[in-house]
C-alpha cells in the first residue's frame, strides 16, 4: 500500500506541475490578449472594443489561474499522499516490530 500511495503522489505531484508549467506557457505566449488589451487601454469606452476585451480577458486569466491552481494542487495533493504512504509505512513496520 505504502508503495502505491508513493507512486500516485509523485504522479500528482509531477502531473499538477506539468499540467501549471503548459498553463502557464500558454498564458505567457498569448499575444492576442496584449493587443487587444492595449486597444482596451485605448478606447476602453468603446463597446466593440470591450465586445473583444473581455472573452479575451477571461481566457487569459483563466490560464493564469489554472496554472497557478494545478501547481498548488498538484504540490498539496501529491505532499498529502507522500506523507500518508510514510504514515502507512510506518504503520506496518511498528506491526512487525511488536
Amino acid at each position: 500500500m505504502s508503495a502505491w500511495l508513493n507512486t500516485l503522489g509523485i504522479v500528482v505531484l509531477a502531473l499538477g506541475i506539468a499540467v501549471g508549467a503548459y498553463a502557464g506557457t500558454l498564458a505567457v505566449a498569448d499575444t492576442a490578449f496584449a493587443e487587444i488589451a492595449a486597444q482596451y487601454g485605448r478606447h476602453p469606452e468603446n463597446w466593440a472594443v470591450q465586445a473583444e476585451y473581455f472573452p479575451a480577458a477571461a481566457r487569459h486569466y483563466g490560464l493564469i489561474g489554472g496554472a497557478i491552481g494545478a501547481v498548488f494542487g498538484g504540490l498539496v495533493f501529491g505532499s498529502l499522499l507522500l506523507g500518508l504512504a510514510t504514515l502507512v509505512g510506518r504503520d506496518r513496520t511498528s506491526d512487525e516490530r511488536t
